[in-house]
């Protein structure tokens, strides 16, 4: 079953993980293939979830060094031909005019064999860009591309804090966004709002709730708590001031914090009927916490897992 079909079946368990293209330092594409080889081995996934990286320049000093990387693209066509699993790529749809995307939405397709895309918006709705929006792209593969030869199946971003998001996650469903992931998650309170509302407004207008995948990610020093926040990540000193103390490792803290909130979500879910369907999205962010990304991976998908089987809210 393609990534697309479990997507669109509610009670179907849907996991991704998020990993970047290798860095030149790291070694080669096929190196890094072998990785992900020894992660389907040890857990299931349905899709690898490739970012685009981009200079980020409106939040302020990168506290991490961006490095030169390989190509999202060629990376996930090695995935695909030779570990044999589903690419998605993420694509910023504003830092190149509608042209350009056009020219790189197909040659995506013809080119390297990917039909799974994640659009992304700009950093700051306040900076003026010259390519198109997330809802102009979408509308353009799903009116244009996809009425003919092409077969894409388009995802987008939530940020849950962001005011309106249930409206906004409307409006790109209405333009083709068939799932959405959030940013990484380490406060519960937002999401669960964000998932009612959504809920709400989509019984309004008599639509189906797209799939929204929860992201998650291990943190091992403090230096990846000030990255997390420098991408837009919440998390309150209270979540800082448990991470940070020194009983337990904060690798280990994190995956208890991150266990906590998805218990959360999905209990609130349940107590609510909240039908929006779930999904889950692990990252490592940094290649030295690749391995705690795994045993979060894995406890996570336990618990969710757990919930696909015994919940009634998608009967």
């Amino acid at each position: 079953m393609r990534f697309r079909d479990k997507v669109r079946k509610p009670k179907r368990p849907v996991v991704a993980y998020e990993i970047l293209p290798p860095r030149e330092k790291d070694g080669t594409l096929n190196s890094y293939a072998e990785i992900i080889s020894s992660l389907l081995s040890q857990t299931h996934i349905d899709a690898i979830n490739i970012p685009e990286v981009h200079e980020e320049n409106a939040r302020g000093l990168r506290p991490v060094k961006n490095l030169e990387r390989a190509e999202a693209r060629e990376f996930g066509r090695l995935l695909q031909d030779n570990v044999g699993i589903e690419a998605i790529v993420n694509r910023v749809t504003v830092h190149n005019d509608l042209d350009s995307q056009k020219s790189w939405i197909k040659e995506t397709f013809y080119d390297y064999d990917i039909e799974n895309l994640i659009l992304v918006g700009g950093e700051s709705s306040d900076i003026k860009y010259p390519g198109p929006s997330v809802n102009e792209t979408s509308e353009y593969i799903t009116r244009d591309l996809n009425a003919g030869r092409f077969d894409f199946f388009c995802g987008g971003i939530t940020i849950p804090s962001r005011k309106i998001e249930s409206v906004r996650l409307l409006k790109k469903g209405s333009n083709g966004i068939e799932f959405f992931t959030t940013q990484v998650l380490y406060d519960g309170k937002k999401i669960k709002k964000m998932l009612k509302y959504y809920d709400d407004v989509c019984k309004e207008n008599n639509v189906l709730p797209r799939r929204i995948l929860l992201s998650f990610a291990p943190v091992s020093s403090k230096k990846n708590i000030d990255f997390l926040k420098w991408l837009g990540v919440e998390i309150s000193s209270q979540t800082e001031k448990r991470l940070t103390n020194k009983k337990t490792s904060m690798s280990d803290e994190s995956l208890e914090i991150a266990s906590e909130i998805l218990k959360g979500i999905l209990n609130n879910n349940e107590k609510l009927g909240i039908t929006v369907p779930i999904g889950l999205n692990v990252e490592h962010i940094m290649s030295y916490n690749f391995q705690s990304s795994i045993n979060m991976l894995q406890e996570l998908s336990k618990i969710y897992r757990e919930f696909c089987i015994k919940t009634s809210l998608y009967d």
